[in-house]
């Protein structure tokens, strides 16, 4: 397949999926502008700048050759399908706490180790911790576009609170309960001129 049919057929999966609002094929100025915002909520920091934060799975999203913006409601079954969209490490890499979906809540209460101070945020307090605490946003697995013919190295992330406002902006589409997620993939054809197929809003 060309680069335009692969993209069209990502586009209808993409539109298939469970709890999907809108998707945008990210050009140049999309791009640069929530790579700006990004920058800005790292540099930021979390919880007042208390804690650092690095969006690993971001930057690796926007290492591939096409990036598309998601947004799904809240409570959307590939969101809650997700594991790894928050954690926190130390200094040697180590896993002293992360976000927990809600299929594994009823799994880690009570278990030994395991402390929650939210919903749905774990600390393991078996772990020493090393050094200074920081918050990665990894990769995060996006099984929904695996098998399709011309894509390959596929990833996505879960962008930061500010830059998920500024999708939310762009996409015309400010209610408080949407989320955005990023994927990334490179074509498997002659890359030829870029193809723009513009924002799809679904409902």
């Amino acid at each position: 397949m060309c680069r335009k049919d692969i993209l069209i057929t990502i586009e209808d999966c993409l539109d298939m999926l469970p709890g999907i609002r809108s998707t945008t094929h990210l050009d140049d100025i999309f791009k640069d502008q929530i790579m700006r915002s990004e920058r800005q909520a790292e540099e930021a920091g979390a919880l007042g700048g208390l804690i650092p934060i690095n969006n690993e799975g971001f930057w690796s999203v926007m290492e591939r050759e096409e990036q598309y913006a998601l947004l799904f409601d809240g409570g959307s079954g590939v969101i809650n399908m997700a594991s790894d969209l928050l954690q926190l490490k130390d200094e040697e890499d180590n896993l002293i706490g992360e976000w927990i979906p809600a299929r594994r809540v009823e799994e880690l209460k009570g278990a030994e180790g395991v402390q929650f101070i939210s919903d749905d945020f774990v600390l393991y307090s078996d772990v020493p911790l090393t050094g200074t605490a920081r918050l990665i946003l990894p990769e995060v697995d996006f099984p929904f576009l695996e098998g399709i013919e011309g894509i390959t190295d596929l990833t996505s992330a879960s962008p930061s609170s500010l830059t998920n406002e500024i999708i939310k902006s762009n996409l015309d589409m400010n209610e408080s309960n949407l989320l955005s997620h990023i994927i990334g993939f490179n074509v498997e054809v002659d890359p030829g001129p870029m193809i723009i197929t513009g924002r799809r809003r679904l409902h």
